[in-house]
């Protein structure tokens, strides 16, 4: 991480704990997360209450759909050891009864079976739509990287960028252009759905995890703010790609760091709940925590070197700014109450603690899951629609699973980053089985 990043990331975590001593010497009474946790809550009904008012307002006054709108697509999908599921992902892809699209698959320089799988498919099936290329050996390792290339080596006017596990239906493009055809709009996301929800309690999560995403996705997009791109099944105009720069070879997250580059150019960002794109959950908890590991360092690192363009940028709406910036507070919140109960601890040692702050401190964690959890459910039986009381148990352990993964991560990070030398970029993948659901 560069020096000024990392500089940035130790002012903002002086900035909280300053801000903590401070709200507890002016107002001994008051927590400081608890005003945090009211400005997270307020913000958050108001994605939902948005949201249902759009819906209420689409069923009434339903938008034309723009299905003249018909740009030729190239279809991406990047491979680095892939040779289990790519065979089963390129022959949905040929399935796309899209009437303009080329698919290019990129194969990484993989060490497995994945070129000659690639070589046999395209041998028997003889299709005008399919081609695939292999990175040369010198080639700059990451995502990014291969992206990159695969915009020198395709001509459509929309990049549509799948993951190599990636299964839709056949009118998954017809379906979801139409969000592109809006001049100012420079990108959409598909909603994501854990193919194999099913194989263990751990997939089971990630598909509600998936779920309270999309929720939250929807909401933004209700109030026209910082929609997100979530790597598979996204589409990018090309002008908007190339205006940008491409795709940011330093990332860890292709996505997310070009969404954020997205919109400090004023490009406005879709989200498309109705049309799924399925992939593989992993299975352990191990791959798991890594995969989410590398999540939240892209996450963090995004947010450290565009959020001061995106709050100051003049091409931003006031709209995405607050959307940025409410979840730059979610993301600092876990070392926000850390330093909270650091000096709770203090005043308790030194018997001076206010009663009322000692029993706002002790409820914050309830009040906090008890919002999480009902966001939880509103998302479970939205998306997914279970009986009541499966979709409770369904909330309870989501909920402990989502505490349990991103609030130690977010903490791990926040030190990592501030004394972790650079790293380099490398293919962090997540590593793909074939498990069926």
């Amino acid at each position: 991480m560069a020096l000024t990043t990392r500089l940035l990331l130790a002012g903002m975590v002086f900035a909280i704990w300053f801000f903590v001593y401070l709200t507890g010497k002016v107002m001994p009474q008051i927590s400081s997360v608890s005003l945090i946790i009211v400005f997270l809550v307020l913000y958050t009904w108001l994605l939902t209450l948005s949201n249902v008012h759009q819906k209420r307002m689409s069923l009434k006054y339903p938008k034309a759909v723009n299905y003249d709108y018909q740009p030729k697509i190239s279809v991406v999908i990047p491979c680095h050891n892939e040779a289990r599921v790519v065979e089963k992902t390129v022959r949905t892809m040929l399935a796309l009864d899209y009437p303009d699209y080329e698919l290019l698959i990129m194969d990484d320089r993989s060490t497995d079976e994945t070129a000659a799988v690639l070589k046999k498919l395209q041998d028997e099936l003889n299709d005008p739509h399919f081609r695939f290329h292999t990175r040369a050996a010198d080639a700059t390792a990451g995502k990014s990287a291969v992206l990159n290339e695969a915009l020198t080596l395709t001509s459509g006017d929309v990049i549509c960028v799948f993951d190599a596990d990636a299964t839709v239906e056949p009118d998954f493009l017809r379906r979801i252009i139409p969000f592109l055809a809006d001049a100012n709009v420079g990108a959409v996301q598909a909603r994501k759905v854990i193919s194999n929800a099913n194989y263990n309690l751990l997939t089971q999560c990630q598909n509600y995890e998936y779920s309270l995403d999309a929720n939250n996705q929807c909401g933004r997009e209700s109030i026209y703010g910082a929609v997100e791109l979530r790597g598979n099944g996204q589409l990018i105009k090309r002008i908007a790609v190339e205006e940008v720069g491409g795709w940011n070879e330093n990332s860890v997250t292709d996505d997310l760091d070009m969404s954020t580059r997205l919109h400090k150019s004023g490009w406005d960002i879709r989200f498309a709940h109705k049309v799924i794109v399925n992939e593989e959950g992993v299975v352990s908890a191990k791959a798991l925590f890594k995969q989410r590991h590398r999540w939240t360092e892209g996450m963090m690192m995004r947010y450290l070197e565009h959020a001061g363009d995106i709050l100051w940028s003049p091409e931003v709406s006031m709209r995405v700014r607050m959307d940025m910036l409410a979840y730059l507070v979610q993301f600092l919140f876990p070392i926000w109450m850390l330093f909270d109960g650091f000096q709770l601890f203090a005043t308790m040692l030194e018997g001076d603690v206010n009663r009322v702050r000692l029993i706002t401190s002790v409820i914050i964690l309830p009040v906090v899951g008890f919002f999480t959890n009902i966001e939880i459910l509103i998302a479970i039986i939205r998306f997914n629609r279970p009986p009541l009381l499966e979709a409770l148990l369904s909330m309870l352990t989501t909920g402990a699973y989502m505490l349990t993964v991103w609030f130690p991560l977010t903490l791990i990070l926040t030190v990592q980053l501030l004394f972790r030398r650079k790293r380099p970029i490398k293919w962090y993948k997540t590593e793909h089985t074939g498990h069926p659901a």
